[in-house]
């Protein structure tokens, strides 16, 4: 009888095995032939020779969002093993961490690169970038995990912004299963087998992730989502520090600033349980508020706010302009309070709530030795000449201008110098801005970029709801009037031929081939040179510098950067042909 049972289970499992078999050879066969995407975070650099050449691969985030290629991580080149003397910092996050709407080469992680490199230079100190836009904590986990990979002595993480509209955010589009489920469909959209199914039904839409990605854009503070979303915050970060400690990595948690001052609210939800009565009283004092704020009576104003935050006291945009009055009173520590409070109550998600520092503090206190902690935004608020963080750090909602990249850089930089390296800081190595700029290789150009791909934004929803948004776009618009002035007939257009796409993945390139075939050839060699600076483990740039030497007769200096470029990918097809241009 016994034996019966176990050739009937014998039986079964043969054929779950069998019906699996064609699926089996699907996937291998796809494998084989090169289909699809490798979505491990750490792949050898493509058409290298070296085989301890590496890269963060550009196609992770496929695991996260399926067939939609979203940008980052940076995929610059490091060895594996790591060379000795190398201290290698692997920086974990979402957009802000990329750079968006900056190039990654300009972005913190480089930046913190350059602080530590200046702080120490007996000292050879290596950031990774693995920051991918639109992703949250519940991907970051993953990144985290494959990030041990990459030999790191650091690993941070800087994120919170997208817990509620990232992929496994429980107020997301791209979340249509129970969070516990996330993990598996990552497995899945590994599989070949899956990316081809999914491409097949993929629907490709032409609207902006700030648009796409939110399916509810007014929840309450006080809401039980906003506490589901905090405890998966808390769990997932827990799960990122098991992972480093399980590995014997030190791992340093931060938190997130957010522009408080200078982005309104952009959704303020109304109560809804207020009387006719009490609807009409509210109307009357909005326009008391309106005509005290129009002549700059601004007692009076933060009197009708109060008045009608007794009624609404979760109306985001009263808050926000009660701490507007309180900054032009100049009653500055309650302004920054209010500022806070108008950000938390803002029902629109795009931003950290304040309750999320204190869940990034709670989970490295006492966990070990290796769990490190710093107060980015606490830090960063104490630098703003302002009450609160505002257009000094910020070009719109989250995301850094090249200051407050810097700022940052300089917060983690004298962080990691002073608790984790045991060094002393030295406020006289710290270059200075034109000296980073030099450093960095940054352009007019760059911010040019950055202005037009940040008043884009403010062009659709959700920023595009805030009340005061039509006055920030009319601010970007001034800055990129200022540098578009300094341009040369030639730089615009050629910048004016650009999509902001073009833009965003290879500007100086671009900028490069366009001087190119306007025939002027020094600007183009002056494009590809800062190209070079910014990506010396890219051929492309060599290749651009070797065509304008070849140009301009330099056969030499042409040759020159040929064999630099064959050092870095002897087998790419760019280097191949121009081999054959230049030595025939």
């Amino acid at each position: 009888m016994r034996f019966c049972s176990r050739r009937r289970w014998l039986f079964r499992l043969l054929a779950i095995c069998l019906s699996l078999t064609p699926f089996i050879l699907l996937e291998v066969g796809l494998r084989v032939f090169g289909y699809g995407h490798d979505t491990r975070l750490v792949v050898r650099v493509p058409h290298a020779d070296a085989a301890d050449s590496c890269q963060l691969s550009p196609t992770v985030d496929l695991a996260y969002y399926g067939v939609e290629n979203l940008p980052g991580p940076e995929p610059r080149t490091f060895k594996i093993p790591k060379p000795k003397g190398v201290y290698r910092i692997v920086v974990v996050g979402g957009s802000s961490v990329a750079g968006f709407p900056y190039a990654f080469e300009l972005a913190m992680p480089r930046q913190l690169q350059l602080v530590l490199n200046q702080q120490s230079p007996d000292r050879q100190f290596e950031v990774l970038n693995a920051g991918i836009t639109a992703i949250n904590s519940f991907s970051e986990v993953d990144v985290v995990r494959q990030a041990i990979d990459c030999h790191p002595d650091l690993i941070v993480v800087h994120s919170g912004h997208n817990e509620f509209y990232g992929p496994g955010g429980l107020a997301s589009t791209a979340s249509r299963f129970s969070p516990k489920v996330y993990p598996l469909l990552e497995e899945l959209r590994r599989q070949r087998m899956f990316q081809l199914g999914a491409s097949l039904i993929h629907r490709p839409t032409n609207s902006h992730l700030l648009e796409t990605l939110p399916a509810d854009m007014s929840i309450p503070l006080d809401s039980r989502l906003v506490e589901r979303v905090e405890e998966c915050y808390q769990v997932n970060l827990q799960k990122a520090v098991n992972i480093a400690i399980k590995a014997g990595v030190p791992i340093l948690l931060t938190t997130v600033p957010s522009n408080l001052r200078d982005l309104s609210p952009m959704q303020s939800i109304p109560r809804r349980d207020l009387t006719d009565q009490q609807k009409k009283e509210q109307t009357e004092r909005w326009k008391k508020v309106t005509r005290h704020l129009s002549y700059r009576e601004f007692e009076a104003a933060l009197s009708a706010l109060r008045a009608a935050r007794q009624f609404e006291p979760a109306n985001a945009i009263l808050a926000y302009r009660e701490a507007q009055c309180l900054e032009m009173l100049e009653r500055n520590d309650e302004a920054a309070e209010a500022y806070v409070l108008a950000c938390d109550l803002d029902g629109c998600r795009f931003r950290a709530p304040s309750s999320f520092q204190s869940v990034v503090r709670d989970v490295a206190s006492g966990r070990s030795d290796t769990v490190l902690f710093c107060d980015v935004a606490g830090r960063l608020r104490d630098q703003s000449r302002l009450p609160a963080p505002g257009n000094d750090f910020f070009l719109e909602h989250v995301h850094y201008n090249l200051e407050g990249h810097w700022r940052v850089a300089l917060i983690l930089g004298k962080f990691m110098h002073e608790q984790i390296l045991g060094a002393s800081w030295q406020p006289g190595r710290v270059p200075s801005v034109d000296r980073r700029d030099e450093l960095l290789g940054v352009t007019p150009l760059d911010h040019l970029m950055a202005d037009s791909i940040t008043l884009m934004t403010f062009e659709i929803c959700p920023l595009k709801l805030a009340p005061d948004s039509v006055q920030q776009a009319e601010l970007v618009k001034a800055r990129m009037q200022q540098v578009y002035a300094t341009l040369s007939p030639l730089d615009r257009e050629v910048f004016a031929n650009l999509s902001l796409a073009t833009m965003q993945r290879e500007l100086l390139l671009a900028m490069g081939n366009g001087y190119l075939d306007a025939g002027q050839q020094d600007l183009a060699m002056e494009m590809f040179q800062t190209h070079i600076l910014r990506r010396p483990w890219e051929v492309s740039g060599h290749v651009g510098a070797a065509v304008v030497q070849k140009r301009l007769g330099n056969l030499g200096a042409a040759k020159g950067f040929l064999e630099e470029a064959r050092r870095i990918a002897p087998n790419a097809p760019e280097v191949r042909k121009l081999q054959h241009l230049i030595s025939p």
